[in-house]
């Protein structure tokens, strides 16, 4: 039995063993033979990066644009108050508490020259001390607001400006009720998720896909609602039980807390219908009015809550 003939086995009869080279010249003819012609390695493959290649993938070499300041520049950190109310202040009132104390302990006879200048002194360096680190420590800047775009149309713009000025005016209303809550831990966190609530919302106002809404569209109805009335009527409610809780004692002051309970729990919930709200603009979903005060309603059936926000 003969053995079977692959004719793909054998040897090439002409040529070479190499792969052709798709880069390399045509065939030329006999009359042009003796001209030079280029290797393979002679021309750019298509991945090899060429200075013209280069200037499309990476970054253009434009000169650099900006001002630059030195370190020390008050253009640069937060705003500080000029070195003469900084050092020239705490002096100054420093010295006149010193004076007023000397003053006050010579005349009413109630210490001698050497325990009257003690106390002026330690008055004077305590008032100083204490005004010299509030006036240089560094100012605060103010929240920015969100910027609009300005390809929003002019009422989708009014809707969305209303829920900022609302904001503005909640962060001034917690500002003013942080020192009444900062000996009672559960307002304190109180105002603080009511601070985080706020933030969420300017977060939701500045983004494109809020901003290009209609002004009727459930989204932003909901947070119009939520800014301008749900929130501030839950502020408006803290700010009423901690001048409970700085009157009253006794079971009056746990009735207190309990409401001030019940507002953050109520705060959570409009914090988790901005979280659907994120969700859907992301998704890519629209809802209905009446669909987001639905869940909000549901939310608050689930928490057992009587809400003082009529939903």
């Amino acid at each position: 039995m003969s053995a079977q003939h692959d004719p793909s086995a054998e040897q090439p009869t002409s040529g070479t063993n190499r792969f052709p080279d798709p880069f390399a010249p045509a065939p030329t003819t006999p009359a042009s033979a003796a001209a030079p012609t280029s290797s393979p390695g002679d021309q750019d493959l298509p991945w090899k990066a060429t200075a013209e290649r280069r200037d499309l993938w990476g970054p253009l070499q434009q000169p650099l644009q900006g001002t630059v300041r030195p370190p020390t520049s008050k253009a640069v950190g937060r705003p500080r108050r000029s070195p003469l109310v900084r050092f020239g202040a705490p002096v100054l009132l420093g010295g006149l508490a010193a004076v007023l104390t000397l003053v006050v302990g010579l005349g009413t006879g109630l210490a001698g020259p050497l325990l009257a200048l003690a106390a002026a002194a330690g008055v004077g360096v305590v008032t100083l001390g204490g005004s010299g680190a509030l006036l240089n420590a560094p100012r605060r800047d103010r929240a920015e607001r969100p910027v609009l775009d300005a390809s929003v149309p002019d009422r989708t713009r009014a809707v969305l400006s209303t829920i900022l000025e609302a904001d503005a005016t909640t962060r001034e209303q917690i500002g003013t009720l942080r020192p009444q809550a900062s000996s009672t831990p559960s307002a304190a966190t109180v105002l603080e998720d009511v601070e985080a609530l706020v933030t969420r919302i300017e977060a939701l106002v500045a983004t494109e896909q809020l901003q290009s809404l209609r002004p009727s569209a459930g989204e932003v109805t909901m947070l119009e609602g939520i800014a301008c009335r749900y929130v501030p009527d839950l502020v408006g409610a803290a700010s009423d039980t901690l001048g409970f809780l700085q009157t009253f004692e006794g079971s009056a002051r746990q009735e207190a807390l309990e409401n001030l309970e019940s507002i953050g729990r109520q705060l959570s919930v409009l914090s988790e219908g901005v979280e659907q709200i994120e969700a859907d603009l992301v998704g890519g979903v629209s809802r209905s009015l009446e669909v987001h005060a639905e869940f909000l309603r549901a939310r608050f059936a689930d928490q057992h809550l009587n809400p003082i926000i009529d939903v």
